[in-house]
């Protein structure tokens, strides 16, 4: 599966200059060749935090929206904002990845397109049993205030 960002915009906050506390924010388009031809699958989206300015790295987290749910992911990434190839943390997911774990291995091709391969266990299909689609959150529940 491959990134392609529309959007990769540097933030300069704080101190003038590259800093910690300094942001990389990006987004786009997730696509496959897969039948050897190519097509979007979902979107990505996330930013990164200078921690390290020695390494030029920080703490990275974004998320991918596909049709059967999203799937988070959280790590370190040096050469912030052309990290070389890096492995990061699947935290979690929704819908089908509700109970994703594992890994994605993040190569950039190109500073607005990265290949991502995604090293998911443990990740099961929809069933109607569970009550809600893989794209569905719960519903939130408005707080009982006392005496209002």
């Amino acid at each position: 599966m491959e990134a392609r960002l529309s959007v990769g915009e540097e933030l300069d906050l704080g101190t003038a200059g590259r800093s910690a506390g300094d942001q990389f924010v990006f987004g786009g388009d997730l696509t496959s060749t897969e039948g050897g031809e190519e097509h979007v699958v979902g979107s990505i989206g996330g930013f990164c935090v200078i921690t390290d300015l020695e390494r030029n790295a920080g703490q990275c987290a974004s998320t991918a929206v596909l049709p059967e749910g999203q799937i988070t992911v959280q790590g370190r990434q040096a050469g912030i904002p052309v990290p070389g190839p890096v492995v990061n943390a699947v935290t979690g997911g929704t819908g089908a990845f509700r109970r994703a774990h594992g890994q994605v291995t993040q190569r950039v091709l190109t500073p607005a397109t990265w290949q991502l391969t995604f090293g998911l266990l443990d990740v099961r299909p929809y069933r109607p049993e569970d009550g809600r689609g893989p794209d569905e959150a719960p519903r939130p529940v408005r707080p009982s205030l006392p005496g209002k």
